[in-house]
């Protein structure tokens, strides 16, 4: 009896032992949540890239990396992520993971503000409204506080209101019409990416 209940505790022994090591195995095995985000960066996913570019910049789940911030704000604003582009321009002017150059940080912001990044237009538009780096523009610099004001950017929608009173009403007519006409081709713009995302879809469920 006492042969048989130690044989039985035994295989339970073992058994439990078996299941922890199985567990163990897959909790070592599992990917962590940097690791998963990581493999998305890796294989092209640019919110991703946009993120993990982040968790660099800030040190959020890893040791804070400027350069590799930069590189991976730089991998998702060459997929047109608007919030990498912003964020690459600013390090751009700061000289942060990368060597200060102006005029790619305008480059940046200028990619970004097509895309209808209300802070990229905002700070273009202070950039041409005091002739910094770019040429002094008054047209443009409301223009650009005109786009981003109609996003709902408050700083620029304030700015906006106390910068046409520098302006003759020829270039306040001008200004407006050159941003009703970037409206336009934006959204013409939108309607076609959605018309080629619908269509896309369409196709892969066909395939499917």
């Amino acid at each position: 009896m006492r042969f048989e209940n130690g044989k039985t505790l035994g295989l339970i022994a073992a058994f439990v032992i078996c299941a922890l090591l199985s567990t163990a195995s897959m909790a070592q095995s599992a990917p962590s949540p940097l690791q998963e985000l990581t493999a998305l960066a890796e294989a092209g996913d640019s919110d991703a890239q946009f993120t993990l570019g982040n968790a660099f910049l800030y040190g959020q789940g890893v040791i804070a990396d400027n350069f590799a911030a930069a590189r991976w704000f730089r991998a998702a604003a060459d997929q047109d992520n608007y919030n990498a582009q912003y964020n690459l321009a600013i390090m751009y002017m700061q000289g942060t993971g990368v060597i200060t150059d102006m005029r790619e940080a305008i480059n940046w912001f200028e990619r970004a503000a097509a895309l209808g990044d209300a802070p990229s237009q905002f700070t273009l538009a202070t950039f041409f409204a005091n002739g910094r780096v770019v040429p002094l523009d008054p047209v443009k610099a409301h223009m650009w506080f005109t786009l981003a004001a109609s996003s709902g950017h408050k700083t620029a929608a304030a700015n906006l209101v106390l910068y046409q009173e520098m302006l003759s009403d020829a270039q306040i007519v001008r200004a407006q019409r050159d941003a009703a006409e970037w409206i336009e081709k934006f959204n013409a713009m939108r309607e076609s990416q959605m018309q080629t995302q619908t269509q896309n879809d369409e196709q892969k469920d066909i395939a499917e």
